[in-house]
């Protein structure tokens, strides 16, 4: 109950926006900086992830764990602490400033996870919508803390910020976020419902593969949300 009313706190950002919306109540940003609840949430989500991989590596030719970047794999909420301190809004100038500083730092139990996901065989693929603009600087902050690696793929915002045509392009092997061969993602993670498959886009309902295949990391401060109107088959 207390993260739905941290989400009601804060305001939704355009999709057309490639970072952090614009406005971050101090409430959701206190709570994601210093609780106990959010370092727990994160690192068990990551095991849960991690616990996961056993049973969906298996199959036939490579497999990949894809992430979300931003609220998934790092947290810039130093971003929107300067920002809230000086009550100035979200805009794309102080953004890609905020990344070339390569100065995020990682989420809560995602250096374990890749870990574990290299030493189990499989691929990584960093899926974001950070521009192109920022991608050298999102690949140094992301290696300074040993979470990108030779062969990992790190795929920023192309046209639009819909992913499901980056997704498929890791599926089928068959662009540039691709390893050049066909790559079944055995898990997802983000921290929007955006960063997973829609209904149909792989195989069934997005909500079924909620725990399972996909993995989702609190965000309180930002976010293009999809409301429960917006799920197929409603909660119980």
């Amino acid at each position: 109950m207390s993260a739905l009313l941290l989400l009601l706190l804060t305001a939704p950002a355009s999709a057309e926006d490639d970072g952090p919306g614009p406005s971050t109540s101090e409430t959701a940003l206190k709570w994601l900086r210093d609780s106990a609840e959010y370092h727990a949430i994160a690192t068990q989500t990551y095991r849960q992830a991690t616990a996961a991989l056993k049973t969906n590596k298996k199959g036939k030719g490579p497999w990949a764990a894809v992430l979300d970047v931003d609220e998934t794999v790092l947290d810039n909420s130093v971003y929107q602490l300067e920002r809230h301190t000086y009550d100035l809004p979200y805009e794309s100038v102080s953004w890609h400033a905020w990344c070339e500083r390569r100065q995020a730092t990682p989420v809560p139990g995602v250096e374990d996870f890749l870990t574990e996901v290299r030493k189990q065989g499989g691929r990584v693929v960093f899926l974001t919508n950070r521009k192109a603009v920022v991608t050298e600087a999102t690949r140094d902050n992301l290696a300074d803390h040993g979470l990108y690696q030779d062969g990992d793929l790190l795929c920023t915002r192309t046209d639009t910020s819909d992913k499901a045509p980056r997704r498929e392009q890791v599926r089928t092997g068959e662009g540039p976020c691709s390893f050049d061969e066909p790559t079944r993602a055995a898990v997802y993670l983000g921290d929007s419902w955006g960063d997973f498959p829609a209904d149909g886009e792989e195989t069934g309902a997005r909500l079924d593969g909620v725990g399972s295949r996909y993995f989702v990391l609190p965000n309180p401060l930002y976010g293009e949300w999809q409301f429960l109107r917006g799920i197929t088959r409603p909660l119980p």
